[in-house]
């Protein structure tokens, strides 16, 4: 049954709106539920990163860091140039050529390219 034929209510048809308000609510409300928790590393996880980067500097091949921003995942793929501890930070240049900075809550995974 649609709305042309008898029977059917077609009074209140010109009601079928959304008021701006409740699209804004309704696309917050889609994106929130898209958003994941941060996973926690533990200090294995942490060393095999270690390994890792120290390996990639070494050789100066590509990493590709995953990172965690406000409830979604991330990819990078460069070369690690320096690895500021005092900031708790890496520094990476990705293949574009633009700089990154990289902080280390934010990093899920580290792999070799």
């Amino acid at each position: 049954m649609n709305k042309m034929t008898p029977g059917s209510n077609l009074r209140w048809e010109y009601m079928r709106m959304i008021l701006p308000e409740h699209r804004e609510m309704w696309l917050k409300y889609r994106k929130s539920m898209e958003e994941v928790n941060k996973p926690e590393l533990d200090e294995q996880r942490w060393e095999e990163f270690e390994r890792t980067i120290n390996e990639a500097m070494e050789f100066g091949s590509p990493l590709e860091f995953t990172y965690w921003n406000d409830g979604h995942f991330y990819e990078v793929v460069g070369t690690c140039k320096y690895v500021n501890v005092d900031q708790k930070q890496f520094h990476l240049i990705d293949v574009d050529g633009d700089i990154h900075y990289l902080k280390f809550d934010k990093i899920v995974n580290i792999v070799l390219n």
